[in-house]
């Protein structure tokens, strides 16, 4: 199976005031962690906003060391990883300077 879009992140300047924002405007219900528990497509909120990129895009994968060591080999590099409670991410660049995000979920945010 391919690659797909796994989790989005919306980011925020306060994010308990967006969490309350977005519970009212959409009906989230979004957990002290940001995730927001009740959507089919897992997202979240995250300090680091407003900004003119709306938000992170993460390319889900089951297996995130995998993946990273293909990016090394194809040109590619690891600038940040982290490891919240929603799984493993990293963000990359691909050989070309274009960056992208990788989540590897953990249990229950599948």
């Amino acid at each position: 199976m391919p690659i797909e879009l796994g989790y989005f992140t919306l980011h925020v300047a306060d994010v308990a005031r967006a969490r309350a924002f977005y519970a009212a405007l959409f009906g989230w219900q979004i957990e002290e962690s940001g995730h927001v528990a009740n959507t089919k497509l897992p997202l979240g909120i995250a300090p680091g906003g407003p900004s003119d990129v709306s938000g992170t895009a993460y390319f889900r994968t089951d297996d995130l060391e995998a993946i990273l060591k293909r990016l090394a080999d194809l040109g590619g590099a690891v600038l940040e990883r982290g490891h919240p409670p929603s799984g493993m991410n990293a963000k990359c660049r691909d050989d070309q300077g274009t960056t992208f995000s990788l989540w590897q979920p953990a249990p229950g945010y599948e």
